[in-house]
């Protein structure tokens, strides 16, 4: 933390505020260390060393790293990490102001910043750019664990020395630099983990532990400083899923069916299945630091991470819409139906459905993640210059597994039904699935094969390097300007093969040797279904060949980016009136992009051909930050600024499926496009800040970004020469083609409030005690989805309209006490859906409760230096839900989608710091 203030002269001076750290895991007894200087200005020659511990002195670090920067920025410290029961970082960023993120498997994932998606989201560790596990840029936070982050900073505002930076905002990780700690210190933590669910299947576990270690230290009179650390994750997370497929009133098609009134809206299909996870995550960072003088500073910091996910699932699904029929050749059909009215219209909520064909699915997914980060910075400084070297790497490799197989009953069924038109559980009466003598595996739901297999493998790899130079210079107006260079080579590569199994007997019973006990459905009244192993069936039941389909076929792709930003920067620092200082920074950036991708060309589910396509561009973008302090803990803070984010890499590829016409001689087509030129926005920020003691601050904030453009999909002109025409003469090389394309933009505009209290402010009977309350508001007139008239389509991806945290928390006399609440409004989220594609889902609000209760030995005691910590994570069982419009788009109704629990995850364990 440094504090900034002015001389005599009234130049602008920096110190530090060193806190002590410790990197440990989610229990985070270990004290805070926010010694971190930021990315754009050289290390501090002034050093104060002043320890201090709790959470009080993370709030502390945390507001003054808002108070002194120069942009408007939010901030947490190992300290507030450690002492949140956070499973990944994103948890902790996620209750910053303005700051949402979006549950995946029961667990956050990805960051979105003032409503907008993650793919919007810069992202950084100490202050270089980093690559993600995902299919585009949004990167996958839950591969960071909490215990090995020393600190975040989440810039709102651009800066032109900030590489790297998204159009929402900018997450810049930041791990230790040692020879700020002063000291030896060595933490151990331990904790075990249970889920309230339980075992939800024979093959599942309810528990797992969490364990790490770290180490810090200095040598040779503090000239050189080691820190080392390693995390280990082991969690179980558990799922009781429950989907109801679409809702129609198929007579609007013409497509009728048994039983059904006319006119009458109907679900048309149904799942549900429990899932266990047993996820792995193993961390290690490292630091090196050298420091022999004044004049040279050299870091070397090193991270890995490895994710590992093993996934079972044991579920029954079918389909019962007007367009399906069983093996008898019948239609589904009802009996006995009843009818509940919603805005007038009628809505089948229970009867039988007549001649479904119930499937049961034995599912297991595998995924690995590796990450990788490594940066070299060399500084030297001679007064007025100082000039500093960067080179850095960082790389993702995913690797992932995907099968599901399919079993039923031999004949039709006839299934009772209830289900709600709110967010819940459904309720069915089947028969029963779990008798090895009737169930068999067979291709139920005629999908032409009787089981599925997808392996695929992508790498996201970054090099970059960085030159600075800042020269120094003692003006009544900047006192020091930076100009730099950064060079980033960028290169994502994806393969996927997908195999279809086949039975090689027909339909077969299941050997009872491989069967596990039943697992029960229970919670939506379907019983027990079979179950087994679907990976040891693979060899003896079925033989696998790979099938892949036109889509299949175009998940294979190379992008290739080639980004250089130049900037420069004056850094300012004057005083305005004898009440009022002004500093804040003026600048510009010009990047240069040079993108291409290459990728294939499907037609008729085999290759005709590849391509490699691209598009160079420049932008200039200035950006001016200004902080006016009045003193007596005022400040106005005003940001403006040209902004740009490079498109979503998977809309780069050059993939496509694309064949002339038989019937006009024209080409016709649709994927990827690699010719996308970036979003681009004008920005304008406005802050009014009031900070009370060292602790407590209050905080309102305006903000607005005007879209020049978006990028949604589009039908465009394409030029097709080169393309293959499969035998076919094409009156013209330019046809059509259905890809993203950027289109018209818009505005999004919002305010967010935020304000941090400690107790001894009022009365020293409330010492110890303290608030932290926040909330956004979001609005945009975007609509992302111009050519889609289905309701719920016009709202931006990530925008909730309103976002909301609350903590409350007390620490003293060794014991602490902290719950925290996180709200978000509903919002339009991006999925991974059917066989890896993307889709767009409408979530419901969320409000998601976390516990902490810890006890930390005095220093008095034998047992100085021990904590004890107890945690909830999900203490209300916050279900995940969703909703889908009526799929005739004739009603404006929405019904539910999705109703899934995680469970409550349970940790009791230890924090031991020597």
């Amino acid at each position: 933390m440094r504090c900034h203030h002015l001389s005599p002269r009234g130049t602008f001076r920096r110190h530090q505020l060193v806190l002590a750290c410790a990197l440990a895991l989610g229990a985070g007894t270990a004290q805070a260390q926010q010694a971190t200087t930021t990315q754009n200005t050289p290390d501090p020659t002034n050093l104060d060393a002043v320890q201090v511990t709790g959470i009080r002195a993370a709030i502390e670090s945390a507001v003054a790293t808002k108070n002194e920067s120069t942009s408007i920025v939010e901030a947490i410290s190992a300290e507030d990490i450690g002492k949140l029961p956070d499973v990944s970082i994103a948890d902790s960023i996620s209750r910053l102001p303005g700051i949402a993120t979006q549950r995946v498997d029961g667990r956050s994932q990805v960051v979105q910043i003032r409503g907008m998606s993650e793919q919007f989201v810069g992202t950084t560790l100490n202050g270089r750019e980093q690559v993600s596990t995902g299919e585009s840029r949004g990167v996958e936070f839950d591969q960071y664990p909490a215990e090995l982050i020393n600190a975040v900073t989440v810039y709102k505002t651009a800066d032109a020395a900030v590489v790297g930076q998204g159009l929402s905002g900018t997450v810049d990780l930041q791990t230790i630099r040692p020879l700020s700690l002063g000291e030896r210190r060595i933490v151990i933590t331990g904790n075990g983990e249970k889920n309230s669910l339980g075992d939800l299947s024979p093959d599942g576990d309810d528990k797992g532990y969490r364990a790490s270690a770290s180490y810090v230290d200095q040598f040779a009179d503090d000239t050189i400083g080691i820190a080392l650390g390693v995390a280990r994750l082991n969690s179980p997370f558990q799922e009781k899923h429950y989907k109801e497929w679409w809702w129609a009133n198929t007579d609007v098609w013409g497509q009728s069916q048994p039983g059904k009134p006319a006119d009458a809206i109907a679900l048309q299909g149904q799942e549900a299945w429990v899932k266990s996870r047993d996820l792995t995550r193993d961390g290690v960072m490292g630091a090196f630091e050298f420091k022999p003088n004044e004049h040279f500073h050299s870091i070397l910091d090193v991270y890995w991470s490895k994710f590992q996910q093993d996934e079972v699932m044991h579920g029954a699904m079918w389909t019962n819409d007007a367009y399906w029929t069983g093996m008898n050749g019948q239609p589904a059909g009802y009996e006995n139906i009843g009818l509940t009215e919603r805005n007038g219209f009628p809505i089948i909520t229970s009867g039988t459905q007549t001649g479904v064909q119930p499937l049961v699915r034995n599912d297991n997914n595998t995924r690995e993640d590796k990450l990788f980060s490594a940066g070299w910075t060399n500084t030297i400084s001679f007064e007025p210059w100082t000039v500093s070297l960067d080179l850095n790497y960082s790389r993702a490799e995913r690797r992932q597994s995907q099968l599901e197989t399919y079993a039923g009953l031999a004949d039709p069924q006839d299934v009772g039904f209830q289900v709600p038109i709110s967010a819940g559980y459904g309720n069915y009466s089947l028969a029963d699935l779990s008798d090895p003598n009737s169930v068999y595996l067979w291709d139920v739901q005629n999908y032409g094969h009787d089981g599925r297999l997808e392996n695929s493998w992508q790498k996201d790899e970054i090099k970059a390097g960085r030159l600075q130079f800042t020269y120094d210079v003692d003006t009544a107006i900047v006192r020091s300007f930076d100009v730099g260079a950064n060079i980033n080579r960028r290169s994502k590569d994806k393969r996927s093969d997908v195999y279809f199994a086949t039975l090689r007997n027909g339909a077969t019973l299941v050997d009872p040797s491989l069967l596990m006990s039943p697992t029960s459905l229970g919670f939506v009244g379907m019983g027990d279904i079979l179950t087994f192993n679907p990976r040891a069936l693979l060899d003896q039941y079925y033989d696998v060949a790979i099938s892949e389909s036109n889509d299949d076929l175009r998940k294979d792709y190379v992008v290739d980016e080639d980004v250089n930003t130049y900037y420069v920067r004056a850094n300012i620092d004057m005083d305005l009136t004898d009440r009022i200082r002004v500093r804040g920074n003026a600048g510009m950036q010009y990047i240069s992009t040079d993108q291409s991708s290459t990728g294939f060309n499907a037609n008729g589910g085999a290759i005709t051909g590849s391509q490699t396509l691209g598009a160079r561009y420049n932008d200039a973008l200035p950006s001016l930050n200004l902080v006016f302090d009045f003193g007596d803990g005022w400040n106005v803070r005003f940001g403006a600024a040209k902004q740009m984010m490079r498109a979503p890499i998977n809309y780069l590829s050059a993939d496509s499926s694309a064949a002339v016409s038989q019937t006009t001689s024209l080409w016709e087509g649709s994927g990827g496009n690699p010719t996308l030129e970036p979003y681009r926005a004008n920005a304008v920020d406005l802050s009014l800040e009031k900070y009370m003691g060292q602790a407590s601050y209050a905080s309102v904030a305006l903000f607005y970004k005007d879209l020049d453009t978006y990028i949604y999909r589009q039908t465009i002109p394409w030029d097709f020469t080169g393309y293959d025409p499969d035998g076919e003469t094409p009156i013209s090389n330019i046809g059509t083609f259905s890809t993203w394309a950027n289109g018209t933009g818009g505005y999004m505009r919002g305010v967010e409030a935020a304000v941090t209290l400690t107790g001894d402010l009022f009365s020293e009977a409330l010492d110890g005690f303290g608030v932290q309350l926040n909330g956004s508001y979001t609005e945009s007139s975007i609509d992302p989805d111009p050519n889609d008239n289905t309701p719920g389509t016009d709202t931006i991806p990530g925008l909730s309209k309103v976002v909301a945290n609350a903590t409350l928390f007390y620490e003293k006399y060794g014991w602490g006490a902290r719950i925290s609440q996180r709200y978000r409004d509903p919002y339009r989220g991006e999925y991974s859906s059917l066989f890896g594609q993307r889709q767009y889902r409408n979530t419901l609000s969320e409000r998601s409760v976390d516990l902490q209760l810890s006890y930390e030995f005095p220093e008095t005691s034998a047992l100085k230096g021990l904590s004890l910590m107890f945690q909830v994570n999900n203490l209300t069982n916050e279900a995940f839900r969703t909703e889908v419009s009526e799929s005739t788009n004739s009603t404006g109704l929405f019904l539910p989608e999705e109703y899934t629990e995680y469970g409550r995850q349970y940790l009791l364990g230890f924090s031991y710091r020597l």
